[in-house]
């Protein structure tokens, strides 16, 4: 039977112990780097394994110390589960209360509370009231009820009763879903001899297999998956709740860093805006206010940003509220990862939350109801409110395109999706999503254009077609589908490839029908040697010209030849009786014909020939 995989954390104050307890479990020292080795401090993330049981579980050891918080909380971030780890001959000290708060802020909702160092302790009393204090510690927060156990790495006691412990724990969680959108935080990038480039993190939403191509967000590179490993054993296939390292080809090492994300190409982008829900921390000793610099921490990343505070002028220290984070680069988010924000001096953490949109698109105004109402339902709101909300935004759109920026999993939101569609909320058409709503506001807004581009061209009998749907910014599918419906309303008139609204119609002052009489007549008389089009227009006036054409009076050839409608029908019949009684025409014959010159002629022929009434042969025309 395939294991379970997960990826556990630790916490707790600089000495109290994290990393000798991740030995004395695992075997494996998890501070890799000479400075830590020397300084007996760890400095930057570290990470071992263990199995218990049918659990396979990946460890990663943060840093303690105040001054390496921003690099603990590159690996907090992914975690199953956490060891908030606390010297019992110390109990809570300074970084044990910021990790706990980091913890609770990102939603680590289970955990087990290791007292180490036990062995250093003589009175008994004193570890109940060291577990006491914990328990006052921890009240209120994601980890109020998780157990408390006295562990010595150095004897061993206890070790038992924790992976005990674990293995209980792990097993509720039962196994990561897979639902096919594969993202890893990148926290490690480095090279090896003979392998090239290497990135590390906790692969989380999907399984990466040999040969998939993945994007590295922000970034916008491709690259190819050219080995896999877990634990140092090679993969065919890595699968979500892992930590994997990957190796990665068409990509230089340069171009990677801590805090992009490895996906599959086009399942996640980058962004610079982002709307969330916010929690200030009840000792930040300050509001956070409108315009302030932050360091958000998101994933792996960490991103200089400005809050924008919405609604209300300030959020007071244990409050909650929105927020608009303007980002100075790029980063890759999703709806509902998890982020912290800390001041960048003298450094703090000061609060956290959920992003509830990674793409807003603008940003928003402070203080309008709207805004805040639409913060709301998409904290709060169901399925069906959230697929809406987000589809109102950017319409008309795809499904899948949909259901990935909603940040809603793929079967509740296909399942949302279903019912909005049954329940007439929502229209599929040409594998494209509008609204009941968008779709009105479609078939106003075409209308709309048609009329303004009536009443500047009083004189044109409607817009051509294409410009039309250009102007819509619509598919072919969704537009045809969208004229099809206002034609069979007769809200929209199509003629040819025009289109103008029921009432609209072509008139003509007395003067404009004196001078378009004039016109005809002169071509009328002129027989098959009409004036140019240059000629024409120069005459009529543009406007006049275009509505003759319009209206199907005059029937321009080419670039030079136009022809009165009734000539072009006599014309044209005459080449076509010829070629029924003779089979073929050639240039000189049909300049006989028409007793006109050969511009005339060959104009005629290859109009003829452009809509199908003819082919060219040779030298010769045959009927098509």
């Amino acid at each position: 039977m395939e294991r379970a995989l997960h990826v556990i954390g630790t916490a707790g104050h600089v000495d109290h112990g994290k990393s000798t307890l991740v030995k004395a479990l695992t075997g494996i020292d998890p501070d890799r780097l000479a400075e830590e080795k020397a300084r007996e401090m760890t400095i930057d993330l570290g990470f071992a394994w263990l199995t218990i049981g049918d659990q396979e579980i990946g460890i990663v050891d943060v840093p303690g110390h105040r001054d390496f918080i921003e690099n603990m909380l590159a690996g907090v971030g992914s975690i199953d589960l956490a060891l908030l780890v606390i010297a019992a001959d110390e109990g809570v000290m300074p970084q044990t209360t910021e990790h706990l708060a980091i913890l609770d802020l990102l939603q680590v909702e289970d955990g087990i509370i290791v007292l180490t160092k036990t062995d250093l302790i003589d009175d008994p009393d004193w570890l109940e009231l060291v577990t006491l204090d914990v328990s006052d510690a921890v009240s209120g927060t994601a980890l109020q009820e998780a157990p408390i156990l006295p562990v010595s790495a150095y004897t061993g006691e206890g070790l038992a009763e924790l992976k005990a412990a674990l293995e209980q724990k792990l097993e509720d969680k039962g196994r990561h879903p897979d639902n096919g959108r594969p993202r890893l935080a990148v926290d490690r990038v480095f090279t090896l001899s003979g392998f090239g480039t290497v990135v590390t993190g906790t692969l989380d939403g999907g399984s990466l297999s040999l040969g998939d191509q993945v994007e590295i967000i922000p970034g916008n590179k491709r690259a190819r998956v050219r080995g896999l490993q877990t634990h140092k054993r090679k993969l065919d296939t890595a699968y979500p709740g892992s930590r994997v390292a990957i190796n990665l080809t068409g990509v230089d090492r340069d171009d990677l860093q801590r805090g992009q994300v490895i996906a599959r190409p086009g399942s996640i982008s980058d962004t610079i805006l982002i709307d969330v829900a916010y929690r200030h921390l009840a000792d930040a000793g300050e509001p956070l206010k409108h315009n302030a610099q932050v360091k958000l921490f998101l994933g792996s990343a960490e991103v200089l940003a400005r809050t924008r505070v919405i609604g209300q002028k300030d959020i007071p220290p244990g409050h909650e509220g929105w927020l608009q984070l303007a980002l100075s680069e790029p980063a890759a988010a999703a709806r509902g990862d998890r982020f912290i924000l800390r001041r960048p001096s003298p450094p703090a953490t000061l609060g956290g939350g959920k992003i509830l949109d990674p793409h807003p698109g603008r940003r928003h105004r402070r203080f309008r109801p709207d805004v805040a109402e639409r913060l709301q339902t998409l904290a709060g709101g169901t399925p069906d409110e959230i697929l809406l909300m987000a589809l109102r935004r950017r319409q008309p759109m795809p499904a899948g395109e949909l259901i990935s920026i909603s940040g809603i999993d793929q079967d509740s939101a296909g399942a949302a999706l279903a019912d909005l569609i049954e329940d007439g909320q929502v229209r599929e058409i040409g594998g494209q999503l509008i609204t009941e709503s968008g779709w009105r506001d479609l078939r106003q807004k075409a209308q709309q254009i048609l009329q303004t581009y009536h009443e500047k061209n009083p004189l044109r009998l409607g817009m051509p077609r294409e410009e039309l749907r250009s102007r819509l910014g619509l598919s072919p599918q969704m537009f045809n589908t969208l004229m099809a419906w206002c034609t069979d309303q007769n809200i929209i008139v199509i003629e040819g490839g025009l289109l103008r609204t029921a009432d609209h119609e072509l008139l003509f002052s007395p003067d404009q029908q004196q001078q378009i009489a004039r016109f005809l007549d002169q071509m009328k008389r002129s027989d098959a040697n009409t004036p140019s089009v240059k000629e024409a227009q120069h005459a009529l006036g543009d406007a006049l010209y275009y509505a003759l054409i319009d209206l199907g009076r005059l029937r321009q050839l080419n670039a030079d030849v136009v022809y009165e409608s009734g000539q072009y029908e006599e014309f044209a019949g005459k080449i076509t009786s010829f070629l029924q009684a003779n089979g073929e025409i050639n240039a000189a014959q049909a300049r006989d014909l028409l007793q006109t010159s050969r511009k005339y002629a060959i104009a005629l022929l290859e109009h003829l020939d452009d809509i199908k009434v003819t082919r060219r042969v040779g030298d010769v025309r045959v009927l098509a």
